[in-house]
């Protein structure tokens, strides 16, 4: 059976600032961290732009990945609100961890490399309008990457005229989006791009 961690294990609180960064993508996983009040915003670098991941609150753990199986952050986390947090060290996960039955880590370790494979292939669920008319974005985007690629003349010319009406719509959806922003009672997934820390 697990022991409980001994006192000089226990996690603590700290206050985090709004706007503070807590990690970048890439670091070294040295703490996870468990929220209990505030909002973090998580987001990713991707092919040199900055994409909105997710936001999250109280009850919410994050950067325990990196914390469990060594690899670096695969994202960058900062504060959206003043926030609380527990701080859960590398020194606490490992002995929790140690405690826990050989298939319990195995089963965990399995199911961070599944939800990397996840977090690299797919973009946050859609909660919000505005959270829909970003996902349609990255598709256009990827669309118009595809568009650039090595097709035939006739068909790279139909799929360009294609996206200058997919980009006019889009325009008006994000339009659409803006104006409902007050009326939305679904949180958004992702943070605003507006909200994210200066580079």
């Amino acid at each position: 059976m697990p022991q409980p961690a001994p006192e000089s294990l226990q996690v603590e609180a700290v206050k985090i600032a709004k706007g503070t960064v807590i990690f970048k993508q890439g670091d070294k996983g040295d703490a996870a961290y468990l929220i209990e009040s505030g909002s973090i915003g998580i987001f990713r670098e991707v092919d040199g732009k900055r994409v909105p991941i997710a936001t999250i609150g109280p009850g919410d753990l994050f950067g325990e990945m990196a914390v469990i199986d060594g690899s670096p952050r695969a994202a960058t986390a900062y504060a959206l609100q003043d926030s609380t947090a527990k701080v859960i060290s590398v020194k606490v996960m490992i002995e929790t961890m140690r405690g826990a039955d050989p298939f319990i880590r195995s089963l965990i370790h399995m199911l961070i490399n599944n939800l990397r494979t996840v977090h690299d292939i797919h973009t946050p669920r859609s909660r919000s309008l505005a959270d829909s008319v970003a996902a349609l974005q990255g598709h256009g985007e990827s669309l118009a990457r595809f568009q650039q690629g090595n097709i035939e003349p006739e068909l790279k010319a139909a799929l360009g005229q294609k996206l200058k009406d997919f980009e006019t719509a889009l325009a008006e959806l994000r339009d659409a989006a803006a104006e409902v922003k007050g009326h939305d009672r679904r949180a958004s997934a992702a943070p605003a791009e507006a909200e994210l820390p200066a580079a």
